[in-house]
């Protein structure tokens, strides 16, 4: 009788060994949830970004569509397209002066 108490105890004890192992240092363990978590945050932020991007370029999409004053400044500023008797100054931000002021 007491050889079937050890018996169970041992086996039982054994069992709560394995679990635990597999909960704390297996492939589903808490660290390597945590990971997934942070990685999914990272993906989320990521997704966010993704979403602004595309409602701006939507934006642009449409207002090209209906209106050709539209393209013709995005041809001047991003494409520096003028006409041929004209010129296209642009100005650029100079950040050094800016920091010095702070």
């Amino acid at each position: 009788m007491k050889r079937s108490y050890l018996f169970l105890i041992f086996l039982l004890a054994s069992i709560s060994v394995m679990l635990f192992n597999n909960i704390f240092f297996g492939d589903k363990s808490y660290e390597v949830r945590n990971q997934l978590q942070i990685e999914n945050e990272i993906q989320l932020k990521k997704n966010e970004e993704l979403k602004k991007e595309n409602e701006i370029l939507e934006f642009e999409i449409k207002n090209a569509k209906n209106s050709d004053d539209h393209i013709e400044n995005y041809a001047r500023e991003n494409l520096n397209l003028s006409y041929p008797n004209e010129e296209f100054i642009t100005f650029e931000e100079i950040k050094e002066l800016e920091n010095e002021k702070k």
